[in-house]
């Protein structure tokens, strides 16, 4: 009996720690998608995908840039998806076809990302890897490198700061913007007008990634 017990919590171990790994990369690759979108389709289609971006008005489409948030997009698979930006099933546009530069893994990435272009989930409203930077250059005195509320200002002025890395700190999205942009207490200053909206978004972008560990 002892041993069958021991054999199944191995196996519902093994079980669960692929999933955790697959969700890990998942995430990764929405990620990765995330960096080829704003490097490559931002440009047209904006970073937050509705087709205002900022070479849009200069090419005066009869119809525009499309709106990759819109019903008619979010509701392909990602395989339709695919197909659209390597450059199929397409007329009227000038539309580039990437699978001539980029390769297939890299576009399903990109095409993943845009049906991810609706979720409010702050670590895909933001970049994590802009934000750590920012993070490193305006946050660690007080935060230290780690996030961990260790930083040298802490130390010399013997006050607690946040630890971002315990799973126990529950704050919502919004309210981590609102803290960055508006500052809290004593010590934590706004940083609006210091850092754009963007970053902003970006740096809670990082500070999430942190301690969400799901």
């Amino acid at each position: 009996m002892f041993r069958f017990t021991y054999r199944l919590v191995i196996v519902v171990g093994f079980f669960l720690s692929t999933i955790s790994a697959s969700d890990a990369t998942a995430k990764e690759n929405l990620l990765v998608g995330k960096r080829m979108f704003n490097a490559y389709c931002s440009l047209c289609h904006g970073e937050d995908g509705m087709g205002k971006g900022p070479l849009s008005k200069k090419l005066k489409l009869k119809n525009g840039i499309a709106n990759l948030t819109s019903d008619k997009y979010q509701s392909m698979s990602v395989q339709e998806l695919l197909r659209l930006i390597q450059g199929y099933n397409r007329e009227n546009t000038r539309m580039p076809k990437w699978e001539t530069v980029i390769p297939e893994r890299n576009l399903r990435e990109v095409a993943a990302y845009v049906l991810a272009l609706t979720q409010t989930d702050l670590r895909m409203r933001g970049d994590v890897r802009r934000g750590r930077e920012i993070f490193r250059q305006s946050c660690v005195a007080c935060h230290g490198p780690r996030g961990e509320g260790n930083g040298v200002l802490a130390a010399i002025l013997q006050t607690k700061m946040v630890n971002y890395t315990t799973k126990k700190l529950i704050i919502s999205d919004e309210a981590i913007i609102g803290i960055i942009s508006e500052g809290k207490g004593e010590m934590m200053p706004p940083w609006l007008g210091t850092l754009s909206s963007e970053e902003i978004k970006d740096a809670a972008a990082y500070v999430r990634s942190l301690y969400n560990k799901d």
